[in-house]
């Protein structure tokens, strides 16, 4: 249920910008951007590292932006009687509004998004396969500084609610949530 929820939240917010990007005037700038940091989060029995995530900032107008984002991390390993496997692909978006200040842009709003994660572990006597969807939704802040019309660079904090899924071996109806502020550093180039 709480998928299909996200599914419908995240289509109805892509609904609801489309109509705004009519409803501003035009200045359509399109870019891409990465973010530079990284930390460590204890997961279970195993660590997953934060890892780069890529954006797509789309300024639809003076006072709106949209800022689609992807990521995907893969490690693998192996030894002489063991094989393992990490996964995790991130997709998400930022729904912001803006305020200019000469060369600078404050932006805030919310982003949400999901993390599919999967984990694979083999050795002679054991095994294990496993998956899960986590959702993220929160409040985010952020500025950038434009050292030229094309390059900026900026930050942002995020306070991240994600919704924690089961993995896929699980048996019950168990949930788990963890709130996380997140800073991160931006680099972004406009086209």
């Amino acid at each position: 249920m709480k998928k299909v929820s996200f599914i419908l939240l995240f289509a109805v917010s892509f609904f609801l910008a489309s109509n705004l990007i009519h409803a501003q005037e035009k200045e359509n700038r399109i870019g891409i951007g990465v973010s530079i940091g990284r930390q460590i989060i204890e997961e279970m029995e195993y660590r997953a590292f934060e890892y780069t995530r890529f954006y797509v900032p789309i300024i639809v107008s003076s006072h709106f932006r949209l800022e689609p984002e992807i990521g995907y991390y893969r490690y693998s390993g192996s030894g002489e009687d063991w094989k393992e496997s990490r996964k995790r692909l991130s997709i998400g978006c930022g729904i912001f509004f803006i305020t200019r200040k000469g060369k600078v842009d404050i932006y805030y709003g919310a982003r949400l998004g999901l993390i599919s994660t999967s984990y694979f572990y083999e050795t002679t006597t054991y095994l294990r396969d496993e998956s899960r969807t986590d959702f993220y939704i929160g409040p985010a802040i952020g500025g950038e500084y434009f050292f030229t019309n094309h390059f900026s660079l900026g930050g942002e904090i995020q306070i991240n609610h994600i919704s924690i899924g089961q993995w896929s071996d699980e048996i019950g109806d168990a949930s788990e949530s963890i709130i996380r502020i997140k800073p991160l550093v931006f680099v972004r180039w406009y086209f």
